[in-house]
Order: C-alpha cells, then structure tokens, then sequence
C-alpha cells in the first residue's frame, strides 16, 4: 500500500512537470519562433530606424510608441523592420519591440468567459502579459563585417539609363555581383535620378530586387536630382548576383494619343545609382575576395627588378582586371593593396607585421588570402601560376576552411573557349543566340520591345566570323482594325534588315544577312518589334501582347582565314590561333610604363596574351618573329620586316599630301604607335610606347581601321592608312633621300646646271659655225668643179661629133667618173 502511494504521488509530480513546461512553451514559443513576416510594434521610448545594426550609424527616422512594423531580418540585437505606416525601412533594437497586439471583436459569450476567467485569476495569480521579444546571440566570430559599393558606372552603364517617351512602360534590369561564401548582414541600393519637369503627379519609378519589388514611389516633377533609397535585408540576397530592376511610367496627359507624339519625357537613372553590401567576409574564401574586390584595385608588386615570370603573370591579371572594368593602380611593397604578386622573401617583412596571422608564406601555396597589419589581400606567389584566376567565377569551390582550392590547370589558355555550335563540313556552325548572351524570354509589348547582345570574337568557333542570322519569332494575332508589327534588326547600330510581321500567329523564320563592312571585333546586335496603334480610343487600355523570339534561332558563323591582314580588325581575328609577344627587357625594370597599355590592348582589341609564350629582348637584339607577333618596344628589326612607320629612320612626321604637316611623333614625347607589320613569314602588331606615365588613364582603345594608329592618355588619337598616301604620309625628316640632297645644295646644282647649259650652247654654237663654214667651202668647190666639168664636157662634145664611135665611149666615162671626181671634196672636208 505504501509503495502504491509513492508510486502515486511520483506519477502526479511528472504530470505537474509536464504541465509546466508546455505552458512555459505556449508562452515563450511566439517570441522564440520569430521570423521574417511577423508583426511587431514599438513599445519603447527614442525608439529609431538606424541605417546599420548600431547605434553609431545614420539615424533615418525616429518611430512612436505603438507604430506597427513588419520584421524583415535579424542580427544579434537588432532587428530589420519596415514601418507600415511610412514604408520606412531600418534597423532597430528588439528592446524597443514587442510582439503586435491584435485585435477582434468579441462577443458576450467571450465577455462572459472572460470576466469568469478574471474571477478566478484572483485566487490564482498567473502573471501573463505582453512579452518582449529576446535578442538572440551575434555568431561568434571576430572577423570584421566589410562593405563594398558598386555603382551602375562600375559594371558597365557609364552613362546611366535614360527612359524616353510618355507612352508605355519602361523597365530596365542590370546586376550586382554578391559574396558567395560569407555571411550578408545586410545592403542598401540607391537610386539616383532625374526627370521631367512637366510629368503628371501619377508618374512613378519602381525598385525590384530579384523580381521582388521594394520600393514605389512618384515622381517629382521639378527637374532635380533625386534619391531613392531602399534598405535590404540578408534574405534579399541569394545566389552569386542580385537582380535590380527599375520600372517606371512617365504619363504627362490623360490623353494617350498626346502623350504618344512626345518625344521630349525622359527619366534619366544617374550612373552614380548604387548597391552597397555589409558582409562578414569567410577567412579563406579567395572566391568572394576577387568577386568582391573594389572599382579601384590596387596591385603591389616587389620592389626593384621584376622577374619574367612575375610580369607576365601581373601582365595576365590585369588584363583580367582591365577586361571587367575594374581601374587598376600599380604600386610597391610595403605598401599592401588589393593584390599581392611578389616572392616570398619580399613578403616576409609585410606578413611578420600581421595581426593575427602567420608569421610566414613558406610552404604556403601559390595562391592564398594572407592577413596582414591592417587588411587582407589576395597574394599570388612564385612560381606565379594564373591559370587558376580564369575559373574563380566558374567551377571554385571551397573544400574546408583549412584547405586551399584545388582546380586542374588547362594545357592551353585557350581550352575555355568551347565551340558552342554544330557545324557541317561546309564550314558553317550555327550558335544559339541564348548561348551568345542574348535573353530570349518572352516580351509583353505595348509599342516597342528590344533584344540585344554583343557578340565577344571568343565566344565564336576559331577561325570563324558571323555570317547571317537565322531568326525564328512568334508574332500576336491581331483584330482587323489593328496595324501590323514590325521587325528590324541592326548591327552595330546599321539597320540591315526591316520586315513585317504576318499576321497569322505562328512561328515565322527571317533570314538576315551580316555585312562583313558593317562587323567589327565586338559585333553589337539589336533585335527590334515595334507595334504602332493608330487608331481605337486614346483614353482606354494600351493594348498588352507577347511576342518571343524562339530558342532555335541562331547565329550562323563561317569559315575565314585571314592570310593579310589589311587593317587591326582583320589582325585581331588573325590572331585568334595564337601569337608570340615580345617586349624590351628594360620594361622589366619600369613595369607601370607598359602593363596599363597592354591589359588595355588585351581587353579592348582584343587579345590574349599567352603568358607562356611572353618573350623579352635585350637591347640590340634584332626583332625576327618566326609566325604572329605582337612586338612592344623600340626594336631593332631584321631586314625582312616591313612596317608603315620605321623608327629606326629617326624622327617621324605625318604629312598631308600637300606637304603640310599633321603633327611630328618626336615632339609629341606622349604619343604611342601601334602598327600592322609583315615578317618574311607572317603579320604581327608593333607597338612602340611613349615615356608618358599617364597611360593609365586610357579608358578605351578603339582600335578597328586603318592599320596605323597614334595614341595618347585619352586613347587613340589618330589613325591611317598606309596603303592610302592620298589622305597622308609618313616623312623622315632624318632621313636623306636624294630629294632631300637635291634641295640642300640647290644653289650650287642650279649654278652647275647654268655653266653646263651654258657650255652646251657655247658648244653648238661654234658647231653650227664649223658646219656652216664647211657648207659654205662645199659649196665653192661644187660650183668650181661643176665649172670645170661643164668645160671639159664642152670640149669632148665636138670631139664626138667628129669623131662618133669614141664620143659615146667619152660619155660613157663621164657617168662613172664623177663619183670618184667627188671623192677628194670629202677626203678635203
């Protein structure tokens, strides 16, 4: 019986227990389960949105007691909320917050319960009220949080995005690179803008982050500049970009017919326009250290002298650089930048001063993310193999937060450069326009809607050039009344194809012709549709269809062998098989002078450069290239190369055909000469730089015809073509041809010339006298022995008469005997 009730009275404690603890959980669960989407409310005082988790950041906006709020995020303790009744967004302290109260109608029943509940609260007091949400714990981590902010001028908008015309919705859609391996806090995007004065009060502009849309707001109309700013939590982020789409209508009428014949609307998104990110960066994610690194990136080399191996690796990762628009600074340690190529000897005294890091890089790989005094860096070290950093934004991963990446290292720095498309043995491939960067998704069109691509030579077959687009479209059906679509297409802002869409709302195929005089290195193509609505009522709804551009359609490539090049467009595709580069082993010394040039030749011609085909040249060594070169320096060259501009004739001027002088190399000491030559064998690019430092700011070298180009810090200056001397000329002044012999000593030439003139004439003069002298005595002697014969002859004429049979004998040696008569006048001459 004892044991009965001990086993009783245990059972009844459990059961007590357990009670307990499930009321405890009722109460503790709505706050332990906090979550993105909840309501919460303010229920302290000097309670503020704050633009960062601290109380140190910008104070945005400050909230009442009792203003409802939606949670959005959370860290540690502060929590991301948006106001309900401003839209305001910010972060603020979860001590100032509490769950939101809610409220509902209740009936008697309820009241009744209620009060009987409140009864028996009096004998059993259960303190249950309002609770205040916990701060949960920061992660437990000493790394610093970092922000980076990327403008739309830092990937590529360099003049913004300018919407046009009243009628219609405008929509534009850009991205933002974000870390892949560390922890977002939080980010914030600002929009910059400026619009038309004359807008109607329902004009708007609309921010979306990853097709979720944030922010709306209407436009004002005053003309100024604007700022949009739209707060985004951790959860806003996903993935390795962050999609930002702006929208906006721009009506200035209620008539849309009127608003239709404007042209003059524009909303105009500045390219200062930004996306700013907080993250907590991952010790050992080289990864998110190059996607993350900043628009201005410095590089610090070793001091002194470079290595072969270390130019052409700082040569290969600027040309990285370079091609995604990042601005590139070259500095020496000990000043640490962005980027680190350098031995490891260099490097020990920097890494020794670090905090928290190791004391040296022996045994430490080729690539790392080393911490020194007061920042980390990316450090490339001996033997300098950047074959890695091509695939960073494509197959790293991280293995363990001990281990470094590990990637197979390509044969040839080609080998990323896959064929895309089939082919026959015609020599025609065919590529998908998906494939070419081209976003074929389907279109809702109002009045017009655009496709556009830019076709990189890489991305094409080797050996191949662009011939004709296959486009397959799927066009709306329309009512009688409707008006037709167009379509129209262009390359490199070239209309080469217009036509009309049929109107029977099936897939329709288009054949489009690409001009070789039209294409250049990078070949912009645009498709465009274009609906016009004529008729029907201006004040009702704009009509809305879809129109797509099929997955089949193509870009179709041939064949080309380029064997003379004739100008830099045709070499760039000449060296699509690969080149040898040649640069002056001075450069080795002064590296800063040439490796802005050339990763801006690398990116913009373009090229690559195959670092394990680099070559440098001692002075007085002779240029002779055996297949393609690209040679960079003031060479001596062999005898078998030919080239438009010679340096080593001297100064060099360009001339007009007149004579008149465009302007002399030698004295413009900051121009840069880039020229096609011609070795026994093959063609090459010779580039002979200027002294000038300032090449650094070169932000574009257009580089397309002509094959002959001057350039300057502004990029090129000047460009002929050396196959052309009608339009101009290169002149050595240095240089004496007997031209320029001829008009030194033209004084005394002129006053040889007058004496040998003068001799001459003097000569035949005296000449003619003789002559005339010698027909004058010829003469005389003619008339004298014409006399004396015509006597003769008298005397035998009787003779003959009397004496016939002789006479005839006489006259018959009186026809011989005259030719020997004349002998003795010549022999007398």
């Amino acid at each position: 019986m004892v044991f009965y009730m001990c086993v009783k009275n245990n059972v009844k404690r459990v059961l007590s227990l357990t009670v307990l603890f499930l009321f405890a959980g009722i109460l503790v669960s709505p706050a332990a389960h906090a979550a993105v989407g909840d309501r919460l409310e303010v229920s302290g005082a000097n309670a503020s949105l704050y633009a960062d988790p601290a109380e140190t950041s910008t104070e945005l906006v400050r909230a009442a007691i009792g203003d409802q709020m939606v949670e959005m995020d959370r860290r540690g303790s502060w929590v991301f909320v948006s106001l309900k009744r401003t839209g305001a967004q910010g972060w603020m302290k979860t001590s100032v917050t509490r769950e939101a109260v809610r409220k509902s109608v209740k009936s008697k029943h309820h009241v009744k319960k209620a009060v009987k509940n409140k009864a028996l609260s009096k004998r059993a007091p259960i303190a249950v009220g309002l609770k205040t949400l916990p701060e949960v714990a920061a992660p437990a981590s000493n790394a610093p949080y970092l922000a980076r902010t990327l403008s739309l001028k830092d990937i590529g908008l360099t003049t913004g995005i300018l919407f046009e015309g009243a009628n219609g919705v405008h929509a534009q859609t850009f991205y933002f690179p974000a870390p892949l391996d560390s922890m977002i806090s939080h980010g914030a995007f600002r929009l910059m803008f400026r619009a038309s004065p004359n807008l109607l009060p329902l004009a708007n502009v609309r921010v979306s982050i990853n097709d979720v849309p944030q922010k709306q707001i209407n436009l004002p109309a005053d003309g100024s500049m604007h700022a949009l700013d739209v707060r985004l939590p951790s959860s806003a982020f996903k993935g390795s970009l962050v999609k930002v789409t702006v929208t906006s209508i721009l009506p200035v009428s209620d008539n849309r017919c009127f608003d239709g014949r404007l042209s003059d609307i524009f909303l105009h998104v500045l390219p200062e326009s930004a996306l700013s990110i907080s993250y907590q960066p991952v010790e050992k994610s080289i990864r998110d250290a190059w996607r993350m690194l900043p628009q201005d990136v410095t590089i610090s080399l070793s001091a002194g002298r470079l290595s072969k191996e270390q130019f052409a690796s700082t040569l290969a990762l600027m040309a990285l650089l370079v091609d995604a628009d990042k601005t590139v600074r070259i500095t020496r340690l000990p000043e640490v930048g962005d980027i680190v190529i350098a031995p490891r000897a260099s490097l020990d005294p920097v890494v020794a001063q670090g905090v928290g890091a190791n004391k040296s890089l022996d045994g430490a790989s080729n690539l790392v993310l080393a911490k020194f005094a007061n920042r980390s860096a990316i450090v490339l070290l001996d033997p300098y193999d950047i074959q890695p950093m091509y695939l960073l934004d494509d197959t790293w991963k991280m293995l363990a937060a001990a281990e470094r990446y590990r990637v197979f290292r390509p044969d040839n720095i080609h080998s990323h450069v896959e064929m895309q498309g089939a082919g026959d043995d015609s020599g025609f491939f065919a590529l998908p326009l998906a494939k070419l960067g081209m976003d074929i998704s389907t279109r809702a069109l109002s009045k017009e809607t655009n496709w556009h691509t830019v076709i990189n030579p890489f991305a094409l077959p080797m050996g191949t050039q662009p011939e004709m687009l296959n486009l397959n479209i799927v066009a709306p059906v329309r009512w009688d009344n409707d008006p037709t679509y167009e379509l129209y297409v262009f390359l490199n802002d070239v209309l080469v194809k217009a036509a009309r869409l049929e109107n029977h709302g099936m897939k329709q195929h288009f054949t489009v012709n690409l001009p070789e005089e039209y294409q250049r290195q990078f070949n912009d193509i645009r498709i465009v549709v274009q609906h016009d609505v004529v008729e029907g009522n201006c004040e009702g709804v704009m009509p809305h269809d879809y129109v797509q551009i099929t997955p089949d359609s193509t870009l179709v490539v041939k064949s080309s062998e380029i064997d003379a090049p004739k100008a830099f467009s045709d070499l760039a595709k000449y060296f699509l098989p690969g080149f040898d580069t040649y640069v002056e082993d001075s450069y080795l010394d002064k590296p800063e002078q040439i490796l802005h040039l050339m990763s801006r030749l690398s990116a913009d011609f373009p090229l690559i450069i195959d670092h394990t085909r680099l070559h440098f040249m001692a002075a007085g060594d002779v240029l002779a290239p055996e297949g393609p070169f690209v040679g960079v320096g003031h060479f001596t060259l062999s005898d078998d190369i030919v080239a438009p501009v010679r340096f080593d004739r001297g100064r060099v001027k360009i001339t007009a055909p007149s004579g008149e002088s465009y302007f002399d190399v030698d004295q413009l000491s900051k121009i840069t000469i880039a020229q096609i030559a011609r070795s026994a064998t093959a063609y090459g690019l010779w580039i002979a730089p200027s002294d000038a430092e300032d090449l650094s700011k070169i932000e574009r070298l257009e580089l397309s015809e002509d094959d002959v180009a001057f350039i300057d810090s502004h990029g090129v200056a000047k460009t002929l073509d050396s196959s052309e001397p009608t339009l101009a000329e290169v002149y050595y002044p240095d240089v004496e041809d007997w031209f320029d012999v001829l008009g030194k000593y033209k004084f005394w030439l002129m006053v040889l010339l007058w004496f040998l003139m003068t001799m001459v004439v003097v000569y035949l003069y005296r000449m003619s006298r003789i002559n005339k002298l010698a027909r004058e005595d010829d003469d005389a002697m003619y008339q004298a022995d014409e006399d004396q014969m015509q006597g003769g002859h008298a005397a035998h004429l009787h003779e003959d008469q009397m004496q016939g049979g002789h006479a005839a004998h006489l006259h018959e040696d009186h026809t011989i005997h005259p030719s020997s008569d004349l002998d003795h006048l010549d022999e007398k001459r």
